[in-house]
């Protein structure tokens, strides 16, 4: 579900917030592939995961804060949907287009 997020090439705290933003959400596919029977969890998890991506965002800049703040944005959205108990699968293509925008702006 997460495209990864190479290089990261930007300077400073934008390059730290690129790398934190990567290791979130390579944490948060392993996490939830672990809940797929516990929704009340999985909704947690991509809340709070979703709340460090956002604090991540603001330590950066122009596109990769604009994009993190996107991809945060989508993530509530898996977990208001898992949270109200729909049998649905979220839809990732726009989560997904979102970390692609994430991965080009960290180059």
């Amino acid at each position: 579900m997460v495209t990864a997020m190479a290089g990261c090439g930007a300077d400073g705290d934008t390059k730290a917030a690129c790398d934190a933003i990567k290791a979130e959400l390579t944490g948060v596919t392993s996490k939830g592939m672990q809940q797929i029977d516990d929704p009340r969890g999985l909704a947690k998890t991509y809340s709070d995961s979703a709340a460090k991506v956002r604090e991540e965002a603001k330590k950066a800049d122009g596109d990769v804060r604009s994009t993190a703040e996107s991809v945060a944005t989508l993530m509530d959205g898996f977990a208001t949907t898992i949270s109200a108990g729909s049998t649905q699968m979220p839809d990732v293509t726009a989560f997904t287009n979102a970390t692609v925008k994430l991965t080009e702006a960290c180059k």
